[in-house]
C-alpha cells in the first residue's frame, strides 16, 4: 500500500495511501483482517497522528474487523484506553541470531502487551 506515487494521475505517495486505504475503509467486513503499516506518515506529525488516529478509530468502533495496525505514535495508544475491548497496545522486537547459535531459526521475533499507564 502506497509504496509509489502515481504522477500520471497526479497523485503523491501520499494520496495514494489515502486513497487505498480509503479503499480498505469501504470495503471491509467484521471478518476482515486489515494489516495497515505506519498510516499517516507522509505528512507533517500533527497532520499524521490525526489521520491515524481517525483510521484506526474507524477500524475499531465502526468495522470491528481484525485490525494490526503498526506505528510510531504513541498518541495512538490512548485508544486502548477508550476502548480496552476492542484495541490492544503490543511491542514487537527481534532477536537475530549469531552464526555461531544452535538454533534453527535465524530469527526471533518478540511481542508483549504494553498496558496503559
Amino acid at each position: 500500500m502506497g509504496v509509489s506515487d502515481n504522477i500520471s494521475r497526479g497523485r503523491s505517495t501520499f494520496m495514494e495511501e489515502l486513497v487505498e486505504v480509503s479503499d480498505i475503509l469501504a470495503h471491509a467486513t467484521s471478518s476482515s483482517l486489515v494489516l495497515l503499516d505506519e498510516h499517516g506518515r507522509g505528512t507533517s506529525t500533527h497532520d499524521g497522528i490525526a489521520i491515524a488516529y481517525a483510521t484506526l478509530e474507524s477500524f475499531t468502533r465502526y468495522v470491528k474487523c481484525m485490525t494490526l495496525f503498526v506505528t510510531h505514535y504513541p498518541p495512538l495508544c490512548e485508544l486502548e484506553r477508550l476502548s480496552p475491548q476492542h484495541v490492544g497496545n503490543y511491542h514487537m522486537a527481534f532477536l537475530l541470531n549469531e552464526p555461531e547459535s544452535t538454533s534453527d531459526e535465524p530469527v526471533i521475533l518478540l511481542l508483549w502487551r504494553c498496558f496503559p499507564p
